[in-house]
C-alpha cells in the first residue's frame, strides 16, 4: 500500500469505534465526511480533506480494488480510486 508523503510522518493508528459522522462531538466544526468528493479528482480531494479536517492524514489506495487495513482509526481518511483516478467511495473518518 503506498501512502502519500506529509508534512508530518505517517501517525499511528488512534483507534476508536466510530466512522464519519458518527464520530463527530457535539458543537464540532470540522467535517468527518466527503459526499461531494466522490468524482473529484484524488488530489484535490486530498487537499480538501486536509483543509477541512487537519487532524486526519489521508491515505491512497493503490488500485480500484480498494482493498485497506480493516481496522479503524480516527485519524485517518482513505481514498479509494477509480481507474480514472477519481474517488469513486464517500470518504469518511475510521
Amino acid at each position: 500500500m503506498r501512502v502519500w508523503a506529509s508534512k508530518v510522518p505517517y501517525p499511528p493508528c488512534l483507534a476508536c469505534d466510530c466512522t464519519g459522522n458518527f464520530c463527530k462531538k457535539n458543537g464540532e466544526k470540522i467535517q468527518y465526511e466527503w459526499p461531494e468528493l466522490v468524482g473529484v479528482e484524488i488530489k484535490k480531494a486530498k487537499a480538501t480533506i486536509e483543509r477541512t479536517n487537519p487532524n486526519v492524514t489521508v491515505v491512497r489506495l493503490i488500485d480500484s480494488d480498494c482493498i485497506r487495513i480493516p481496522d479503524v482509526c480516527c485519524n485517518r481518511v482513505w481514498l479509494c480510486p477509480d481507474e480514472k483516478d477519481l474517488v469513486q467511495t464517500i470518504p469518511v473518518v475510521g
